[in-house]
């Protein structure tokens, strides 16, 4: 058996799809699923393999890197139809703000296009760990999300979200995704048949 930790968003948003698809390949290995965000615990906890969203990886871990994560702004269809949308990146810090803060801390964002870099801080007005709940909440039309682009990418691919600032590449937080597990764990053939298989998946989903 394989203990998977997952980051709750990606990894119910993204990578329910994927281990479906995994346990349909391969029956005979058993998966036990956690679906966490803290990074301290992947020492104590007997894990065999972690997906997380950081920046870097902790310094006593072997890590490989799967993917970047892109925050996108973001609206509704209907709130963008009543409400102007960001247009400049100043614009964020006048709407009301649906982001993955922390709630009573100012929420540091840094901006880039081309070789210009900005640094903001915004007060988001509705703060989540939850993506499924930041997904409703911007599809009810309660404000501007930013989100990773993984939260509503459906939804805008089918209509019902529309995106602005989208020469700016935002960062918030980890904008990387990494597989991490202990170095000193001995290492099974259904745990490697794992990894392999969520790294091919990651590669192609980043495209």
């Amino acid at each position: 058996s394989v203990r998977l930790s997952l980051p709750t968003g990606f990894g119910h948003l993204v990578m329910s799809g994927w281990l479906i698809e995994f346990k349909r390949q391969y029956p005979d290995i058993a998966l036990d699923l956690l679906f966490d965000n803290r990074v301290d615990d992947l020492l104590r906890e007997e894990v065999d393999v972690a997906v997380r969203v950081i920046s870097e990886p902790p310094q006593q871990m072997v890590a490989t890197e799967l993917a970047q994560v892109r925050y996108v702004t973001c609206a509704s269809v209907g709130f963008a139809r009543g409400q102007p949308m960001p247009h400049v990146l100043d614009d964020l810090g006048q709407v009301p703000l649906i982001t993955s803060a922390v709630v009573g801390r100012a929420l540091r964002v840094s901006a880039y296009q081309g070789q210009e870099r900005r640094e903001l801080t915004l007060h988001p007005t509705l703060a989540s760990e939850n993506f499924q709940f930041l997904r409703e909440a911007i599809l009810a039309g309660l404000g501007v999300g930013l989100v990773p682009d993984y939260v509503v990418r459906q939804d805008v691919a089918e209509g019902r979200v529309v995106t602005s600032l989208d020469d700016w590449r935002l960062s918030v937080f980890g904008t990387r995704l990494f597989l991490v597990r202990m170095p000193n764990r001995y290492q099974t053939l259904a745990t490697r048949t794992l990894i392999d298989f969520v790294v091919a998946k990651a590669r192609s989903w980043a495209g």
